[in-house]
């Protein structure tokens, strides 16, 4: 297995929260750097989906995961997750279930679905480690398979700026008093996350 890491932004930093990339064995570190004068509360996914170059599909996850020859995805590991604010977010969840008629779902979150909430000091960073799952989904009758695998991180930025029903809770969360800390809708991502993975790297 091969971890590339692309830099997207190779200047020197300036003011914002940023994310950067730590190989490790089979995990991936996320880390989470704040160069703001001010502290940041932000979301981070519970799961990170990564895209076969040789498929269109926006992931190997989901309804057509039997499809794909190999299916890639992390979990995250949650620590450091600010419990205060967590436990606002998945109210506001759980109320917009109810309010759109869907109580029946309160309870039933995955631990991979969903969102994490992160409270990160001004000018301190903080790593969030995600466990990498590598399954593959072909049978004895099947060639061996490689291929390059990018990493499609959840559109925050385009959800809780857009018109769209599944991200309401989300969008009703980041208008909340955060006292001195500041609400970023998505941290500057600095690099591109590419696996290089074949049959032999299966690890489930």
């Amino acid at each position: 297995m091969a971890i590339i890491f692309l830099d997207a932004c190779k200047e020197q930093k300036k003011e914002g929260v940023y994310l950067n990339y730590i190989k490790d064995n089979n995990t991936l570190l996320l880390n989470f750097e704040n160069k703001t004068n001010r502290d940041a509360v932000f979301l981070i996914p519970n799961l990170l989906e990564f895209g076969d170059k040789n498929y269109r599909e926006l992931s190997t996850r989901g309804s057509l995961e039997g499809d794909y020859p190999i299916n890639v995805f992390a979990l995250l590991k949650p620590v450091h997750i600010s419990q205060l604010y967590q436990k606002k977010l998945d109210s506001l969840h759980n109320s917009y279930l109810t309010e759109i008629g869907n109580a029946d779902l309160v309870g039933n979150v995955r631990l991979e679905d969903g969102n994490s909430v992160v409270y990160l000091k001004s000018h301190e960073s903080v790593k969030f480690k995600y466990d990498l799952v590598i399954r593959s989904m072909m049978t004895k009758f099947k060639k061996t398979y490689s291929s390059e695998f990018k990493q499609h991180y959840y559109p925050y930025d385009k959800i809780l700026k857009g018109n769209y029903p599944y991200g309401e809770y989300m969008k009703r969360f980041s208008k909340l008093n955060f006292g001195k800390a500041q609400f970023i809708y998505q941290p500057i991502i600095q690099d591109s996350l590419i696996l290089k993975l074949s049959e032999k790297d299966v690890t489930n």
